[in-house]
C-alpha cells in the first residue's frame, strides 16, 4: 500500500515511527537507492489533516480548540457538573470525563435517564462543552463526528493498523469512507520462553542483558521490550539498560545510547523546564526553600557566578532563611562576605526587570509576552552549550509559551501571577516530551498494544498472575451495565482476557520466533505466581548481578597504600574545634579529620519558624540572664517565695532573649509563632528552676561563670572551651552544668568512646578554669583548691528536664538516670572516674594530633552522618553495628 502511495494510520506517534523505519529497511535490502516518502501518520494527525481539508466545509467558520483551551473547558465543566455534590476537588475529573465523553462518541453509547450520579455528572459535562463550544464556535481536536461529517470518499488507499481500541461508530464511519483495517493473517504462533526472575529488579537486568546478548550476536538486530508499569518502574529500567548496553561509557567516551523509552516523559520533569518555571515564579512571588535551592545551583540561568549562588545558598541554610524573593535574596547577597557585590547587583537588576506588581492581572496572551521576557532577563537556560535533547526541550517549553498565548475564551478571566504560573506548569506536566533519535537497537515501552513491524524479539514483562490479564476497569462516569452490553473490553473479565490473548498474538507474531515471558517471583515477602497465560514449569534461577557493578569489581586492582592518617596536628596550636574536636574523634575518627580539617562539614536545611539551632540559642540566652541576676541558690530561693514575682521575671527574660534572636533572623517570625516559642520557653526555665530549687536544699551554690570563653590544655595541647554554666558550692567544690535541647543520651562513665566527651574534658578543666575566674593561682586552683564534685548535661524538653552526668554526692544534683550495675562493669568510685575519664581525653587528642583518620565509627555514628558518600563505610557494617547490643551502654549515667 505503502509503494503504491497508500497511507497508514497507527495509534501513536511511535509506532509510525517504527513503520517508517522498517520501510527504510525494507528498501534498502531491496538495493533501492531511492524512493517516494512513506504517508504513515498517527491518528491524531491524520484526523488534523482531514480538518484542515474541512475548513471550507463541514468546519467552516470554526477553529480548533487546543490543548490547553480544551482541557479548561472540561475543567470548567467538570466543576459546574459537580455543584450540589460532596465532590471535594471537582477540577480534577476534567480529563477522566474528557475520556468518558469519548468513549460514548466512539462507542455510541446512550442510557435512557441518568441512572446513576456518575452518569448524571457526565451528561451535565458534556452539555455544558458542547454549549461553550458553539458559543466560542470551536470544535475539539479529536471530535471526529464533526470532522468526518461531511467528508468525502478517501482518494487514496487508508490502511488503518493497530486500532483494535476504536468504538464500532467511529470504526464504521472510517469504513464508510473507504478506510480498511488490518486483521492480521491468522498462523501457527511460535511457542514462547517462560521466564521466572527473582524479582522485579532481576526481570530488568535479565530482559537488558538478553538484549545485549541478541545484539552481540547480530548488531544489525532489533529488540522491543514491553514493561507494562514502565511508568512506575522508569528508574530502575534505565538503571538496568544503562548499565547492560551503555556502561561502557563510563570508561570509554561515550557513543549514540543504543536504546530508548517510547513515549517520552512529562516536560515538566526535565531539569531545564523545572528551572524555567521556578524563574517565572521567583519573577512574581516568594520561592520556598525546597524549590530555591536548587534553583540556586541549576547551570540553566546566569546571575552571578557558580560560586556566588552557592555562597548564598549557604547564608539561607545558615540564617534559617525558609523562602525568598528577588529582593529579598539581592538584601542577603548584599551582607555576604567576600566579593560578592555583583550577585546582588544582578539580583536587584533582574528585580526590576522582572518584576510583577502586586495584583497585577492579564490574559493568557499577555503572560505570555511577559514569561518569555522574563525568561530572557534571566538569561535562561545559561551561557553553556547546550546538547542536542537540550536544545529540543528549550525550543518545545518555548513552543508552549506559545500555545498559551493561544489559550482564549476557555481561559476565562485576566489571570494573576500565581494562576499564569500555575497553567503554565500544568501545561508542562501535561505535555509528553520525547528528543528525536534516530533507529536504535532496542526500545522499551509502556504499550500493550499491536507492535505492527516486526523485531529479532521481544521481551514482555510482569506477567505476574496479580498483573495479567489486567483486573476490569470499568469507566467510572458511564453506567457499568451499558459498558458490558455495548461490549468494551476494559469493563468485564471476559474483555480483558481477550485483549491480554491478542496481544500475546501480536507479539509471537513480531517475536521473529524469539519472544520471552517473564514475571518476577516475589515482590518483598510476597510469593507472585505467573500468569495463567504462561506456561509454568521455569525455576526461579538465582539473583543476576548488576553486570557494570560486577565489571568494575573485577577490573579492581588492589594496591598497597599507608595507613589512613591526616598531616600532624602542631601540638602548640589549639583544638580546631574546642571539645566539638573530641566529640568528633569520639564518634568517628574520619569524621572528625573531614570536619575539622577538610571543613565537610553538614549544612542546614531551613525550616518554618525557629530551627533547633535558633532555639537552643534562645535558650542558653535566657538561662544566662536569668542567673546573671540571680547568682546563687539563696537568692533564688527569696526570689521563688514571690512566686508572681518570679514568673513575671522568667517571662520578661524570655521575652527579652527571644527578641533578641528574632533580631538576628532576615525575615520577621509570624506573631502565632512568636507567641508559641514564648509559651515554650518560659515553661522549660521555669521547670529548670523548680529543680534548681529543689538542689538548692542539698547544699547551697553560686554561680562562678556563665557562657564565658576560656582555655585550657589537655595532654599538653592548647583548646579553648566554653561551658555554659560552673557553680561553686559553699564548700568550694565545684559542679560544672552543660545546657541541652536535643534528645537526650546515657552517660557512660566507663566508656571508651563517651557520647559526651565534652563533659569529660570540662570535669578535667573546671578547676583550671575556675582558678583563672577568680584570679587564683592557676596551678593551685587546678590541684586542690577547687575540686570538681560532679558533671551533668541538662537535656530541656518540653516533656521533662532530664539530669545525665555523674556526681560524687548523689544528693548535690537531681535525681540522675540509675546506673547498670554489672559484674563486668561496676562503676568505680568518683575518684577513680576522673583517672579514667583523664585516660580516655587524653588518647582522644593524641590521636587527633597524631592526623588518625580511620573509618571506624562508634556504633551508633553511622545513622546521622552525611560523609557516608565520603567514607564509603560498608552498609553491612552500619547494619551490623545499629544492631548490635551496644556493650558501652551496659553502665549508664553515675553516682
Amino acid at each position: 500500500m505503502l509503494e503504491q502511495g497508500g497511507t497508514v494510520v497507527v495509534p501513536s506517534r511511535q509506532r509510525a515511527v517504527a513503520v517508517r523505519l522498517i520501510h527504510t529497511r525494507a528498501r534498502l535490502r531491496a538495493g533501492a537507492a531511492a524512493w517516494k516518502a512513506c504517508d504513515v501518520l498517527p491518528y491524531g494527525a491524520w484526523l488534523a489533516r482531514l480538518a484542515a481539508q474541512a475548513r471550507h466545509g463541514a468546519l467552516r467558520g470554526l477553529r480548533r480548540l487546543g490543548a490547553t483551551e480544551e482541557w479548561l473547558l472540561w475543567r470548567a465543566a467538570a466543576a459546574e457538573a459537580c455543584e450540589g455534590t460532596e465532590v471535594l476537588q471537582p477540577s480534577s475529573l476534567a480529563d477522566a470525563l474528557r475520556r468518558s465523553a469519548a468513549l460514548c462518541r466512539d462507542w455510541a453509547l446512550h442510557w435512557p435517564g441518568d441512572p446513576t450520579p456518575e452518569a448524571t455528572v457526565l451528561a451535565r459535562a458534556r452539555a455544558r462543552v458542547e454549549r461553550r463550544c458553539r458559543e466560542l464556535q470551536a470544535y475539539a481536536a479529536d471530535d471526529w463526528t464533526r470532522i468526518l461529517a461531511e467528508a468525502p470518499a478517501l482518494p487514496q488507499p487508508v490502511l488503518f493498523a493497530g486500532c483494535e481500541a476504536f468504538g464500532p461508530a467511529l470504526r464504521s464511519r472510517l469504513r464508510e469512507l473507504g478506510a480498511e483495517f488490518f486483521v492480521p493473517v491468522a498462523q501457527p504462533l511460535p511457542a514462547a520462553l517462560p521466564t521466572a526472575c527473582v524479582d522485579a529488579t532481576d526481570e530488568l537486568r535479565r530482559a537488558a542483558q538478553w538484549c545485549r546478548a541478541g545484539l552481540e550476536r547480530n548488531p544489525a538486530a532489533r529488540f522491543l521490550v514491553v514493561v507494562p508499569d514502565l511508568s512506575q518502574r522508569r528508574a530502575a529500567a534505565v538503571t538496568a539498560f544503562e548499565h547492560e548496553l551503555a556502561g561502557g561509557a563510563l570508561l570509554a567516551p561515550a557513543g549514540d545510547i543504543p536504546y530508548v523509552i517510547e513515549g517520552g516523559r512529562s516536560l515538566a520533569e526535565y531539569p531545564m523546564v523545572r528551572t524555567a518555571l521556578a524563574l517565572l515564579r521567583l519573577a512574581g512571588a516568594r520561592l520556598e526553600f525546597a524549590e530555591l535551592a536548587p534553583l540556586l545551583r541549576s547551570p540553566y540561568w546566569s546571575c552571578g557566578s557558580p560560586s556566588q549562588r552557592a555562597a548564598l545558598e549557604l547564608a539561607l541554610r545558615h540564617r534559617n532563611v525558609a523562602g525568598a524573593e528577588l529582593r529579598r535574596l539581592a538584601g542577603l547577597a548584599h551582607n555576604l562576605r567576600g566579593g560578592h557585590a555583583p550577585l546582588a547587583a544582578a539580583l536587584e537588576s533582574l528585580a526590576a526587570a522582572t518584576g510583577v506588581p502586586r495584583g497585577w492581572r492579564a490574559t493568557p496572551a499577555g503572560w505570555a509576552r511577559r514569561f518569555a521576557e522574563a525568561l530572557d532577563a534571566f538569561a535562561w537556560p545559561g551561557a553553556a552549550a547546550l546538547g542536542s535533547d537540550e536544545e529540543q526541550q528549550r525550543e518545545r517549553f518555548r513552543a508552549l509559551l506559545g500555545e498559551l498565548a493561544m489559550v482564549g475564551a476557555g481561559a476565562g478571566a485576566p489571570l494573576g501571577h500565581a494562576e499564569a504560573v500555575r497553567l503554565l506548569a500544568n501545561m508542562a506536566q501535561r505535555t509528553a516530551f520525547e528528543s528525536a533519535s534516530e533507529d536504535v537497537p532496542v526500545t522499551l515501552t509502556e504499550s500493550t498494544g499491536d507492535p505492527l513491524v516486526p523485531y529479532e524479539g521481544i521481551w514482555v514483562t510482569s506477567l505476574g498472575a496479580e498483573r495479567w490479564p489486567a483486573a476490569p476497569r470499568p469507566d467510572p462516569f458511564i453506567p457499568i451495565a451499558v459498558q458490558r452490553a455495548a461490549g468494551l473490553p476494559q469493563s468485564s473479565a471476559p474483555g480483558q482476557l481477550g485483549q491480554a490473548q491478542q496481544a500475546l498474538a501480536a507479539w509471537a507474531r513480531c517475536a521473529g520466533g524469539r519472544l520471552v515471558l517473564s514475571w518476577p517471583g516475589s515482590d518483598g515477602d510476597v510469593a507472585l505466581q505467573p500468569s495463567s497465560l504462561v506456561a509454568a514449569g521455569a525455576a526461579t534461577p538465582p539473583p543476576l548481578a548488576d553486570p557494570l557493578l560486577a565489571a568494575l569489581r573485577r577490573a579492581v586492582v588492589r594496591e598497597p597504600r599507608a595507613h589512613p592518617r591526616a598531616l600532624a596536628w602542631q601540638r602548640e596550636q589549639p583544638l580546631p574545634g574546642g571539645t566539638r574536636t573530641l566529640e568528633l574523634q569520639s564518634l568517628c575518627p574520619f569524621r572528625a579529620a573531614a570536619e575539622l580539617r577538610l571543613g565537610a562539614a553538614p549544612v542546614a536545611e531551613p525550616v518554618p519558624g525557629l530551627d533547633r539551632r535558633e532555639r537552643g540559642q534562645v535558650l542558653h540566652h535566657a538561662l544566662q540572664r536569668l542567673w546573671q541576676g540571680l547568682r546563687d541558690s539563696r537568692t533564688l530561693r527569696e526570689r521563688a517565695a514571690d512566686a508572681p514575682a518570679l514568673a513575671q521575671r522568667v517571662r520578661g527574660i524570655a521575652e527579652a532573649s527571644l527578641r533578641e534572636q528574632l533580631a538576628l533572623r532576615p525575615e520577621p517570625l509570624p506573631a502565632p509563632l512568636v507567641d508559641n516559642e514564648l509559651r515554650r520557653l518560659v515553661a522549660l526555665v521555669t521547670a529548670m528552676l523548680e529543680q534548681e530549687l529543689e538542689r538548692s536544699g542539698a547544699a547551697d551554690f553560686s554561680v562562678l561563670q556563665l557562657e564565658q570563653a576560656a582555655r585550657g590544655a589537655l595532654a599538653g595541647v592548647p583548646l579553648r572551651v566554653r561551658m555554659d554554666r560552673l557553680d561553686r558550692l559553699d564548700d568550694g567544690r565545684l559542679i560544672v552544668i552543660d545546657y541541652k535541647s536535643g534528645q537526650d543520651e546515657a552517660f557512660q562513665p566507663l566508656a571508651d568512646r563517651p557520647r559526651q566527651p565534652q563533659l569529660l574534658a570540662y570535669a578535667l578543666l573546671a578547676a583550671e578554669v575556675a582558678a583563672a575566674a577568680t584570679g587564683e593561682a592557676g596551678e593551685a586552683g587546678a590541684t586542690g583548691a577547687a575540686p570538681v564534685a560532679g558533671v551533668a548535661a541538662v537535656y530541656l524538653r518540653a516533656d521533662a528536664v532530664r539530669w545525665r552526668g555523674a556526681v560524687a554526692d548523689p544528693a548535690l544534683l537531681p535525681p540522675l538516670k540509675p546506673p547498670k550495675r554489672t559484674a563486668r562493669s561496676p562503676v568505680p568510685p568518683w575518684g577513680e572516674l576522673q583517672v579514667h575519664w583523664r585516660m580516655v581525653i587524653e588518647r582522644l587528642v593524641n590521636q587527633f594530633v597524631a592526623g588518625d583518620a580511620d573509618v571506624d565509627p562508634r556504633r551508633d555514628a553511622c545513622r546521622n552522618c552525611h560523609l557516608s558518600a565520603l567514607c564509603r563505610v560498608d552498609a553491612a557494617v552500619q547494619v551490623m553495628n545499629e544492631n548490635a547490643l551496644d556493650d558501652e551502654g551496659e553502665a549508664t549515667d553515675a553516682s
